[in-house]
Formats: structure tokens, sequence, C-alpha cells
């Protein structure tokens, strides 16, 4: 074989690789898209208040720190990423099944931690697949995999099924959204399989990355604090949300159109991060970029805005919810060193987890007694996330790091 021919092939190999990982993406995202609207509505459906709503949604993110900091290691350790994530997505699957069966706040609340313990690690084994092929590509100077484009079909999955949800939702009681749940699930199960077959994990996870040690975790530490306030702060919108709009008057239709106009932007920015936006090379800006939207964003909520409000609001998404995903994502590869991609996103992942939970948690007591209001005390967390990304960004700087820009 000529030298052109073999260039030819391994592009073709890497394009095809790129493409698979998007798939996979895509197929594990799919399940946001329902969730995240509908989830609230079904719960809602089935006779609780906002407390036990706010109890039972602060619940999933807590629980699923156990299953990914577990599984993470395990798969960095043996390179058993894709194993696991096909496992786990099909535990969601049926573990959705089983919620729809529940009565009762006890039965629901068991069914939902079955589901947030299965879904635990199935987002930062992806992640783990993916940065380290990342890694790799740049190891043997090949064309470079972008963690953005790829993660990007992930939002593009989430928008379709928002888009697509509203109108089957709006025709099925909410008391059946469980079952909608459960089919979305093991249809992505089923098509992860396919993708990773075709990626061919063992290729990308064997022989695995040596351990190494972290070199900054001062730094790695800042990186995870700021990104888990951040993130919290979209606890009020995530329980909330729906409920709100539909107790002002909106159907089912415009909670996915709402859903939707935040998806665009995140689709965006994902899609041309890596390209357009200085992908590493602004880790940092990425991350204080997103918490100044956040604030933004939850200062135009607090005001309860009217249709043309909560479009703008929701807009913001894209920088409030997309930038603080990538920044850390890229930050972390560095900051820990290489074998230890999916446990990074794990510590990431966790911390984000235990931080929404609380908020989720605080968010019943705050709706109750303020309303919308209790958008300001979303608006002092993000806060808090801008000022310590901007010490972060400062450290970097001072560090020489190329992603402090």
């Amino acid at each position: 074989m000529s030298l052109s021919s073999s260039v030819m092939t391994a592009r073709a190999e890497d394009r095809r690789e790129e493409w698979r990982l998007s798939a996979l993406t895509a197929s594990i995202y799919a399940i946001v898209g329902v969730q995240l609207p509908f989830f609230p509505l079904w719960l809602h459906s089935r006779g609780l208040g906002a407390d036990e709503i706010a109890a039972i949604l602060s619940a999933p993110p807590l629980l699923r720190i156990l299953t990914m900091l577990l599984a993470s290691r395990r798969a960095d350790r043996d390179g058993l990423h894709g194993e696991f994530l096909v496992g786990f997505a099909l535990c969601a699957g049926l573990a959705y099944g089983l919620t729809g069966l529940a009565q009762g706040f006890a039965a629901i609340l068991a069914t939902v931690a079955l589901v947030a313990l299965a879904q635990g690690p199935i987002n930062i084994l992806a992640d783990g697949i993916i940065l380290g092929a990342a890694a790799r590509r740049r190891a043997l100077n090949r064309p470079l995999l972008h963690y953005s484009f790829v993660r990007g079909w992930g939002s593009v999955s989430i928008l379709f099924f928002l888009l697509a949800s509203g109108p089957v939702a709006r025709s099925l009681p909410n008391a059946a959204l469980a079952w909608l749940l459960c089919g979305v699930s093991l249809a992505a199960a089923a098509c992860a399989f396919i993708a990773l077959r075709g990626v061919g994990v063992g290729a990308l996870a064997k022989p695995r990355d040596p351990i190494g040690e972290i070199t900054r975790p001062g730094l790695a530490v800042l990186t995870i604090a700021a990104a888990a306030l951040i993130q919290a702060s979209h606890a009020m919108v995530f329980a909330f949300g729906a409920l709100h709009w539909k107790a002002t008057g909106h159907d089912e239709t415009f909670v996915s159109l709402a859903w939707s106009a935040g998806l665009v932007t995140e689709v965006g920015f994902f899609l041309l991060a890596g390209r357009w936006f200085g992908g590493e090379g602004r880790a940092a800006t990425h991350i204080a970029l997103g918490g100044a939207a956040a604030a933004l964003r939850w200062l135009l909520m607090a005001g309860d805005p009217g249709t043309v409000g909560i479009f703008a609001a929701q807009a913001l998404h894209g920088l409030s919810c997309a930038a603080v995903q990538l920044g850390p994502a890229y930050l972390l590869a560095r900051l820990v060193g290489a074998g230890r991609y999916a446990q990074a996103q794990a510590w990431l992942a966790a911390s984000v987890a235990a931080g929404l939970s609380l908020a989720t948690l605080a968010c019943g007591p705050l709706q109750t007694s303020f309303g919308e209001r209790g958008y300001l005390a979303m608006t002092a967390l993000a806060t808090l996330g801008l000022a310590l990304a901007i010490g972060l960004g400062r450290a970097l700087r001072r560090a020489g790091d190329p992603g402090a820009s």
C-alpha cells in the first residue's frame, strides 16, 4: 500500500471513529430531552406536592455519585468503559419501567433511586472514551478529535427529543410519561451498543494509559468548585420551570419549545467551540462566561417574565450550561494527567451532583415561600462560581497554562 493510500485510509478511519463517537453521545443524551421537561409533570400527576417533588428530584444527583466514582475508577483501571456503559444504560431503562409501576412518595423515591444509580456513570464513561481517543490522536500526531464537536451531538439529540416529545407528551396522559422514559432509555442502550461495536472500544481502551500523578491538585479542585456552583444554580429551573410555565397557562408544547430554545444555543456552542470559540485554549474563559450568563439568566427569571422573557432567559443556556461543561472537561484532562480521564470527569460530575442535589432540596421551600423570587438564590450561587472562575483564570495564567485565556 502506498503512503498516500495509507494516509487516506487513516483519515477515513479517524472520520468513522468521530462519527461513531458522536452517535454514542447522541444515544446516551436522548433521555434528557424527555426527562428534563416532563419528569416533574409525571411526579405532579402522582399527586405529589412541591416539597415532595423537590425531595425526589434532589435525590438522583446525590445517588449518582456512588456509582460514577466506583465505575469510573474500575473502567480506567481495566479498560471496561464500553461494557460498563451499555450495562448501566440497560439497567436505567429497566429501572424506569419499575418507576412507571410505583405509587406513593416512598415507592417513587425508591425507584427513582434505582434510575439514578444506573444513570450515574453513563456520561462520564463516554467522556472517558472520547477524551482518551483524543489524547491518543494527539500523541500520534493525527488529526485532532474535537471533544466539543462529539459532545455537541448529544445536545442535538436532546433538542430533537425535546421537539418530538412535546406533541407526544401532549397526546398522552401525564401518568404515562414514565413509560415514554422507559422506552427511550432502552432504545438508547441498544444504539449505544451498536455505536461502540463500530468504534471498537477495546482498541480505544487497550493498551491502557498509565495512571499518572495529579501534578496540580489545587487548580483541579478550583476548576471543579467553580463549575459545581454554576451548574447547581440550574436547580430551580430544572425542578420547577416546567411546572411554573404550565401554572401560568402554557401547555406541554410551550414547555418543549422553551427548553428547545436553550438547546439550540447549546448545540451551536458545542459544535462551534472547537473551531470558532478557542476550544481548549479558552477553557477558563468558558467557565467564567458560563457563570456570568447563569447569573443574568436567573435575574431574568426572578422577574417572572412573560413569553419573550422566558425564551430570552432560556437562550442563555448555551453559555450557562454548555460552556461550563466544556471548559472543565478540557482543563481536568490536562490537570490530572493521562490514565484518569473517566475518573476526573467523575470527580467533576460528583461535585456537580452534590451541589445540584442540595440546591434542588432547597428549591422546594424557596418555591413555596418566594415563588419566582427564589431565582435570586440561584443568582447568588452563579455569582460565587463566577468569582472562583475568575480566580482560576488568574492562577492558570501565573502557571503559564495554555487554557488560561
